[in-house]
């Protein structure tokens, strides 16, 4: 059986969730990180995953759902490889010395920052 719990994030979940945009982790790196107990982080990774803020991916790892991204205002997953590639694509585009493709990628990632929460 799937429950959905409704859960209110409280100040030690906003730092879990915001650690985990950084990438997936363990609840002893986040104890370790954040300075809490090994076992006070997996009971609120539990909630969390409750809750679909995170998700328990095997192997004592959790990443970020976008509903966790939503709740704490990061971008999607998404939006980020947008920017990230148009980012390698300028580099290219100045190594081969070609600056209308470079301009081109830069509007790429500006459209995909603006459409996201990144600059807010």
């Amino acid at each position: 059986m799937n429950l959905k719990m409704a859960h209110e994030p409280n100040d030690a979940d906003g730092l879990i969730l915001n650690t985990l945009t950084e990438g997936r982790n363990s609840p002893q790196n986040l104890a370790d990180k954040l300075d809490y107990s090994r076992q006070y982080v997996q009971n609120r990774l539990q909630l969390l995953n409750a809750a679909e803020f995170v998700e328990n991916i095997g192997g004592g790892l959790y990443e970020l759902t976008d509903k966790g991204r939503d709740e704490i205002g990061a971008p999607e997953r998404d939006q980020l490889e947008t920017v990230a590639d148009a980012l390698d694509e300028i580099e290219a585009a100045f190594e081969r010395g070609d600056p209308d493709a470079a301009r081109a990628a830069l509007e790429r990632a500006q459209e995909a920052i603006s459409d996201s929460d990144i600059d807010d």
